[in-house]
């Protein structure tokens, strides 16, 4: 989905819920936000990639986050050549893991202990469905508001700890377009399932001064594009939940 001039969406990828990520296209290069849930889903990405912008080299990805739906396509845009931005949370996360192979181990299992009438007949749909994804590491980490150059496009990469303490916004003031990650649900209440009660209050701060920003378009982690009416939305369901303490 075309959002401007330089700035593209895919959205609703392999994903329970559907995954978005996207990508910006400068003079000299390529900037991804987010590689899927599967390798396919990244080769898919690279596809469109490949037809908006032919051979442009891919620059950098960026992970909004370090949960699977974001990163286990990595490789394909690493074989590319592209460099890893990720906050210091992501790469805290992946040690303790044992990196991208000890966390598909981990997700092999919740699948197939969800498809376990499927794996009690000999299939491996774990295995299957993380096909082709390999381990990778971020190259560049930050912790703090970290501005990326490539061209004549600014980016701004903004640590919003909440739904995970190692979630970045990614903002394109060019064209008032923000990739929020799983900061910003469409649709959907927030998933406060990997956050806490001190987490939760920082999302509500950083929702607060995100609203500040410039924006036309959020692409959120999941659900349809969207305004800036969603992260009031939002906002209300989390105030709610640190009043009530549910």
């Amino acid at each position: 989905m075309k959002i401007c001039n330089h700035v593209y969406a895919v959205l609703g990828l392999h994903h329970p819920w559907g995954v978005n990520a996207g990508f910006i296209v400068t003079d000299e290069g390529i900037i991804v936000i987010d590689a899927g849930w599967t390798y396919y889903s990244a080769l898919t990405m690279l596809g469109y990639i490949k037809a908006v912008a032919g051979n442009k080299p891919i620059k950098y990805l960026i992970w909004t986050e370090h949960h699977s739906d974001h990163i286990f396509g990595s490789i394909v845009f690493v074989r590319e050549g592209a460099k890893i931005i990720a906050h210091k949370n992501a790469y805290k996360h992946l040690r303790e893991v044992g990196g991208i192979k000890g966390y598909v181990e981990f997700m092999r299992r919740r699948i197939n202990e969800r498809y376990k009438d499927l794996v009690e007949r000999g299939y491996d749909i774990g295995s299957v469905m993380f096909e082709g994804v390999e381990d990778v590491w971020p190259d560049i980490l930050i912790d703090s508001e970290y501005t990326l150059k490539l061209g004549r496009i600014e980016v701004k990469l903004i640590p919003t700890p909440g739904h995970t303490p190692s979630n970045i916004v990614v903002y394109v003031p060019k064209c008032k377009v923000l990739f929020a990650g799983d900061t910003i649900y469409s649709g959907y209440p927030p998933n406060t399932r990997f956050s806490t009660p001190e987490l939760i209050k920082e999302w509500v701060r950083v929702l607060d001064r995100l609203y500040e920003l410039d924006i036309n378009v959020i692409i959120p982690g999941h659900g349809p594009p969207c305004s800036k009416d969603e992260i009031k939305r939002n906002m209300a369901i989390l105030k709610r939940i640190i009043r009530e303490g549910v």
